[in-house]
C-alpha cells in the first residue's frame, strides 16, 4: 500500500522459505505508478520448482518516486 501523498513505484523482494526455514528461492514483484493511498496486488515468482510446502517472505521494498 503506498502510504505516502504522492505517487510511486515500488520493486519487492521476496524469498520462498520452506518449512524447516531454509530459503529455497527468491523473486520480485513490482507496482508502477501507484496513487497515495491505494494498494496493489502482485504476483512474484522465483525460477524453478521447489517441493514440498512454501512460504513467501518479503525480504526488501524500494520505493521510487513515479516521474
Amino acid at each position: 500500500m503506498n502510504h505516502s501523498d504522492n505517487q510511486a513505484s515500488y520493486i519487492v523482494s521476496v524469498e520462498f522459505v520452506d518449512g524447516e526455514g531454509t530459503r529455497r528461492a527468491s523473486g520480485l514483484a513490482t507496482a508502477t505508478d501507484l496513487a497515495a493511498g491505494r494498494k496493489s496486488v502482485q504476483k512474484a515468482q522465483g525460477l524453478g520448482k521447489v517441493p514440498g510446502k512454501m512460504t513467501c517472505k518479503v525480504s526488501k521494498v524500494t520505493r521510487l518516486p513515479s516521474s
